[in-house]
């Protein structure tokens, strides 16, 4: 049996799925299930409710596993005349830009470290955070989740074209598939994500083949999340028309 749980923030089950299957040793089986929340309280910048699932299989009354996933409720949107929409409503990003690294701690931040610091962007009046220029720490997307950010996470800092020797473009042409799809599935959960960036000053941006560079970037992305736009962090910006056209 998978029995999957939906808990509210107070830890209350508010809804649940079970769903009985057989599997034979040494096979797979993907299970769908659809569980039908009402009257959600949906996550927001002002109130960032979340939501846990905890699911479990089941081998007759024995746990023979079982994993918690954390998920807020929530819809945004892109509009041209209106801007950002978060629960249909129109939010301006006021947002920094946030290295991995935690300054004079160094790579590896306790995290107090961040949730003091993210504590103190949010009373300057911050509510985005774009992260640089590679995947974040999980536990800062949980407090992200937790303390109402809006998160445009980034993926790359190289493509094909290195910025240092031993960079990750020598690397890029086998590993990219893979790691973006990685990227998507370990963070889709997070409501605080609501843009995906798919590279930060990236050398092929003014080069003839960036744009295709990009396109099946921006097309894997899409196929692993079909919800969240995706972009890039440029620093060689022209609107002349000179340059190639870039995807959206």
């Amino acid at each position: 049996m998978l029995r999957s749980v939906v808990l509210d923030s107070a830890r209350h089950e508010v809804a649940r799925s079970e769903t009985p299957f057989s599997l034979a040793s040494g096979q797979k089986l993907e299970i769908e299930q659809r569980i039908r929340l009402d009257a959600p309280r949906l996550w927001s910048v002002e109130t960032p409710n979340l939501y846990a699932i905890r699911s479990e299989v089941l081998d007759g009354q024995r746990s023979a596993d079982a994993t918690t996933t954390v998920f807020g409720v929530r819809t945004i949107a892109y509009d041209k005349n209106q801007g950002f929409l978060l629960n249909g409503r129109h939010v301006k990003m006021n947002g920094v830009n946030l290295h991995h690294d935690g300054g004079g701690v160094g790579a590896a931040v306790p995290e107090r470290v961040w949730e003091r610091r993210l504590e103190t962007l949010k009373a300057m009046g911050a509510n985005a955070i774009r992260t640089s220029h590679n995947p974040p720490a999980p536990e800062f997307l949980d407090l992200c989740d937790r303390l109402g950010f809006l998160v445009m996470a980034e993926a790359f800092d190289e493509w094909t074209l290195g910025k240092v020797p031993e960079g990750y473009h020598k690397y890029f042409s086998e590993w990219s598939e893979r790691d973006v799809t990685d990227f998507v599935h370990r963070d889709r959960n997070h409501p605080s994500i609501v843009l995906w960036s798919a590279g930060n000053e990236i050398g092929e941006q003014d080069t003839p083949d960036g744009a295709q560079v990009l396109r099946r970037l921006v097309d894997i992305f899409h196929r692993e999340d079909p919800t969240r736009p995706v972009t890039t962090g440029n620093d060689h910006i022209a609107a002349d028309g000179g340059r190639p056209p870039r995807p959206s």
